[in-house]
């Protein structure tokens, strides 16, 4: 008798195949779409009520008083 037989002569073979789930999680996928879509349409509506180009006259920097005296 073999060495080895004695070790496995009581071991059973165990199937461990588990099938892969790879279509789950979309439903994650697609709220992070839609919290980036609104975040998007956030940021643009914010951008275009307070931007003002540099050559704006009506924008007064940090350190000035008041209006523009030009």
């Amino acid at each position: 008798m073999a060495p080895y037989s004695l070790i496995f002569a009581n071991m059973t073979h165990v199937p461990r195949y588990v099938p892969a789930r790879t279509n789950d999680g979309w439903g994650i996928v697609g709220l992070i779409g839609l919290i980036t879509v609104a975040l998007i349409i956030a940021v643009t509506m914010i951008h275009k009520r307070t931007y003002k180009h540099p050559t704006d006259p009506t924008l007064q920097t940090s350190g000035a008083k008041g209006a523009a005296a030009h």
